[in-house]
């Protein structure tokens, strides 16, 4: 499980971190060139994440071996792809929402099928790496739930690329809400309804300008996120 959720990792990453507003704008104008970026995004982060298992013989598509060096380049030629065929967005009712859920649930059972799993062995535990579940606790409840909460607006309400500021400040909100609930001992309750109380005060003058289902889900899913990350930092040994 060492190799998988250092490429899950890499994944999100560049989906959810490294695509920004300029990348949006090249999708815009060449599809084929954002596809590319994607690509060689993706293998420069996996490549250097799983650079120890690299000449490892990984089990590609349950099917055969291959080098894992190769499974990274092929898995990122296949993101590339999946980031050009599945865009749903304006064709069908609630496109938006269905190419993030379809886009992510192919990718990520795409390296369960190309992961080496014997790596749990190493371990002896499905969360191998603390640092690396973390990082991936930080990516979905800051930027994860942000793209599901946009895709979601963009069905409801037809709107923009969001700005620069709205992305990182509730990226901001949801991070504080998934670090309460690493805090040691009982005193994460106290913080999380001290900080609830705030950002809804903060959304009443609308200095948090979000519809109120939108709040919720980022408040609520990224305190979600960090209870399953404390479990394994507090419980898992």
């Amino acid at each position: 499980m060492i190799v998988f959720w250092r490429l899950f990792l890499a994944l999100f990453l560049t989906d959810f971190v490294f695509f920004h507003r300029s990348i949006h704008r090249i999708q815009q104008k060449s599809r084929l060139q954002a596809m590319a970026i994607r690509s060689v995004t993706f293998a420069i982060l996996a490549l250097a994440f799983c650079h120890r298992y690299l000449t490892h013989p990984w089990p590609f598509l349950e099917e055969f071996t291959l080098p894992g060096w190769v499974c990274i380049i092929l898995f990122a030629l296949f993101h590339g792809f999946t980031d050009y065929y599945y865009q749903f967005g304006g064709k069908v009712k609630g496109g938006y929402t269905l190419t993030f859920f379809i886009k992510n649930t192919i990718n990520v059972l795409f390296l369960v099928l190309m992961a080496p799993f014997k790596t749990l062995y190493e371990t002896g535990n499905f969360f191998a790496e603390p640092w690396v579940v973390f990082l991936v606790g930080v990516v979905l409840a800051t930027r994860v739930l942000g793209w599901f909460i946009f895709a979601v607006e963009q069905d409801k309400y037809g709107r923009e690329y969001p700005t620069f500021d709205e992305q990182w400040l509730l990226a901001l909100v949801r991070a504080v809400f998934f670090l309460i609930m690493l805090l040691p001992g009982l005193r994460w309750a106290v913080v999380f309804v001290v900080w609830m109380g705030t950002c809804i005060y903060a959304r009443r003058i609308r200095l948090i300008d979000v519809p109120r289902w939108a709040f919720l889900v980022g408040a609520f899913g990224a305190a979600f996120i960090g209870l399953l990350v404390r479990l394994r930092l507090y419980l898992v040994g």
